[in-house]
C-alpha cells in the first residue's frame, strides 16, 4: 500500500513539473510571439519610412533634373482601370478619340507686312565702267532694265547726342523807345534729375535693358561703353532710385487706387535677397486685376514681410474675388473671398505619382486625369460670356468635380506621404475652389500670377540681389509701370520717355491728378503705341 502511495505521489509531482514546464514554455511561446508582433510592426514602420524617403528622394530629384512640365507619361495609357464602387471607371483621359489634323497653309504677304513700318533703302549691284565692256566687240553695255533680287532687315546701332538747351529772351523795342522795359524768356522744359546728365530718353533705356532683358546694371557698363559714353553702374542705379521715389512711386499709387476698386483680383509672392536687410529673405507680392478688364493693372510690391499683414494692408479696401495660392495669410482677409488655384491642387498629385507605374492605374494618375478633362472643357469655353461660362460650367464641371471629390475621399493614402499630402491640400480647400461657380468671370487657375511672377525670377537669376531696401522697393515701382504699359500694349520704353518727359513739368505732382499719365488714357495710347 506504501509503495502504491509512493507511486502516485511520484506520478503527482511529476506532473506537477510538466504542467510547469508547459506553462513556462508557454510564456516562452507567448513572449516569443509578442516580439515577433513586435518586430513585424518594426518592420513595418522601417518600409513605410523607406518608401517615404524614396518617395522623397524621387521628387527632389525630379525637382533638379527632371522635366518642369507637369504632364503624365505616355505609359499610362496602357494601364488597367481602377475598380472604384464595384464597377470599373474608366478614367477620361484613357477614352480613345479621333483628332484631325488640318494641313498646314501657308501665309501669304507675311514677310512685306513685317517690312512695312521701316523706311527703304535701295542697294543697287552695278557693273563698273570695266565689266560693262562686252566681250564680243568691245562695246559699252547699256542698262536694259533692272529687277527686285531680295528684301532684308539692317541693323543701325543706337546713336548717341548731346541735347544742348538754349533759352531765348525777347524784349519789345517799341516799350523802350518810350522808357518802358518788357520782357519774355522762352520756357525750358525742367530737366528729369537736377544736375545730372541723364535724360528722359537715356534713363528709360537704361530701365528697358535691365527689367525686359534682364541686363543688370554692371553688365550694361559694356554696352554704353561700346557706345562711346562713360557711365558707372552707381549712375545707372542711382537714376533709377531716384525717377523711381520722385515719379514712378506717385504712379503706382494711383494704379493701387484703381486696382482695389476692381472686384477680381489675383495675388502671389516670391523670395528675393536684399543685402541691407537684416532678414535673410525679403519678398516681392505681384498683384494684378483680371485680364478680360479693359484696363489691367499689373503692380510688384516689396516687402520684408511675408505675413498676413502685407495684403491686409494693401487690399484694405478691395472688395471681391481674389485669386490665390493656399498660403494661410489670404484666409481672413475682410470683405474678400479667396478662389483657390486648381492647378495648385493638381501639382500636389503630380508631385505624388510615383515614378514607376504598375499594371493598375495609380490613384493619383487617375485624379491627373479627372483634372486634364476639367481643363480641357474650360479652355473650350475661354471665348464665352461670362454668363455663359458660367452656365456651362454649372452644367458640365460641377458634377465631374462632384465626383472627383467623392473619389478622392475614399482614397486610401500612406500617411504622412505624397498622396495624403495631396488628399488634405485638395479637400481643405474645396470651398475656395468652388467659388468658380459663383461668377463666370473667374477662372481655374492664378496662372496669370504665376506668370507675372515668372517675370520677376528670371531677372533675380541676373540681378542675384539688391543693394539696398531703396533699390528693391524701386525695382518694383519700374517693374508695375512697364508691365502694366506692355498689357495695356504700348511700348514701355515709349511710355517711360514719355512721363519722364511731362510728369517733371506738372505744377503739381500728386496721385489724383494722373488720370492723364495712366496707360489708359487717350494721350498715352496715341503717343506710346
Amino acid at each position: 500500500m506504501s509503495n502504491q502511495s509512493n507511486g502516485t505521489d511520484k506520478n503527482n509531482e511529476t506532473t506537477t513539473q510538466l504542467v510547469a514546464m508547459l506553462q513556462e514554455q508557454m510564456s516562452i511561446n507567448q513572449a516569443q510571439i509578442l516580439a515577433n508582433q513586435k518586430q513585424l510592426q518594426v518592420n513595418e514602420a522601417l518600409t513605410q519610412e523607406v518608401k517615404l524617403l524614396r518617395e522623397q528622394i524621387a521628387y527632389l530629384t525630379n525637382k533638379l533634373y527632371g522635366k518642369s512640365k507637369e504632364s503624365l507619361p505616355e505609359s499610362l495609357s496602357g494601364q488597367l482601370s481602377l475598380d472604384l464602387f464595384g464597377e470599373s471607371v474608366v478614367p477620361p483621359a484613357i477614352q480613345e478619340e479621333e483628332i484631325s489634323v488640318q494641313p498646314h497653309k501657308r501665309k501669304k504677304g507675311t514677310k512685306a507686312k513685317k517690312l512695312n513700318d521701316f523706311p527703304t533703302r535701295e542697294v543697287h549691284c552695278e557693273l563698273t565702267e570695266e565689266e560693262r565692256h562686252c566681250q564680243q566687240c568691245g562695246t559699252t553695255m547699256s542698262d536694259m532694265g533692272i529687277k527686285k533680287a531680295r528684301e532684308e532687315i539692317a541693323f543701325h546701332q543706337a546713336r548717341i547726342e548731346t541735347l544742348k538747351y538754349v533759352q531765348h529772351s525777347y524784349c519789345c523795342k517799341a516799350c523802350e523807345r518810350v522808357g518802358d522795359t518788357s520782357l519774355k524768356k522762352a520756357p525750358v522744359p525742367k530737366p528729369l534729375l537736377s544736375n545730372s546728365l541723364a535724360s528722359p530718353s537715356l534713363v528709360a533705356e537704361t530701365m528697358f535693358l535691365k527689367f525686359i532683358q534682364k541686363v543688370p546694371a554692371y553688365r550694361q557698363e559694356k554696352y554704353w561703353q561700346q557706345l562711346r559714353l562713360d557711365i558707372s553702374r552707381d549712375n545707372i542705379t542711382n537714376w533709377h532710385i531716384r525717377v523711381g521715389q520722385d515719379f514712378l512711386s506717385i504712379l503706382v499709387e494711383r494704379l493701387h487706387q484703381e486696382l482695389v476698386k476692381r472686384t477680381i483680383a489675383y495675388a502671389d509672392e516670391t523670395t528675393y535677397r536684399v543685402l541691407e536687410s537684416q532678414k535673410q529673405n525679403n519678398y516681392y507680392w505681384v498683384f494684378s486685376t483680371s485680364k478680360q478688364e479693359e484696363d489691367p493693372i499689373v503692380l510688384y510690391h516689396h516687402s520684408e514681410s511675408r505675413g498676413n499683414d502685407v495684403p491686409k494692408k494693401f487690399l484694405k479696401n478691395f472688395q471681391g474675388y481674389l485669386h490665390c495660392d493656399g498660403y494661410s495669410v489670404y484666409d481672413g482677409l475682410a470683405n474678400v473671398l479667396p478662389v483657390r488655384c486648381l492647378a495648385h491642387v493638381r501639382r500636389k498629385f503630380h508631385e505624388a505619382l510615383p515614378k514607376e507605374l504598375g499594371e493598375t492605374i495609380h490613384p493619383a494618375a487617375y485624379v491627373l486625369d479627372a483634372f486634364k478633362e476639367c481643363f480641357k472643357k474650360e479652355k473650350a469655353w475661354k471665348d464665352l460670356l461670362p454668363a455663359e461660362r458660367l452656365e456651362k460650367r454649372q452644367k458640365e464641371l460641377r458634377p465631374l468635380l462632384d465626383q472627383l471629390y467623392a473619389y478622392v475621399e475614399t482614397i486610401p493614402a500612406v500617411p504622412k506621404s505624397k498622396l495624403e499630402k495631396a488628399i488634405e491640400y485638395m479637400c481643405k480647400h474645396r470651398e475656395s475652389v468652388e467659388h468658380v461657380f459663383e461668377d463666370g468671370r473667374l477662372e481655374l487657375t492664378n496662372n496669370q500670377s504665376e506668370r507675372f511672377v515668372k517675370e520677376l525670377v528670371i531677372g533675380r537669376k541676373n540681378y542675384l540681389f539688391s543693394s539696398s531696401l531703396a533699390g528693391a522697393q524701386t525695382s518694383g515701382y519700374i517693374l508695375s509701370v512697364m508691365k502694366t504699359a506692355e498689357w495695356n500694349k504700348l511700348n514701355p520704353t515709349r511710355y517711360l520717355q514719355y512721363l519722364f518727359e511731362e510728369l517733371p513739368n506738372l505744377p503739381v505732382l500728386i496721385a489724383d491728378h494722373l488720370d492723364d499719365y495712366l496707360p489708359w488714357s487717350k494721350t498715352v495710347q496715341e503717343k506710346c503705341k
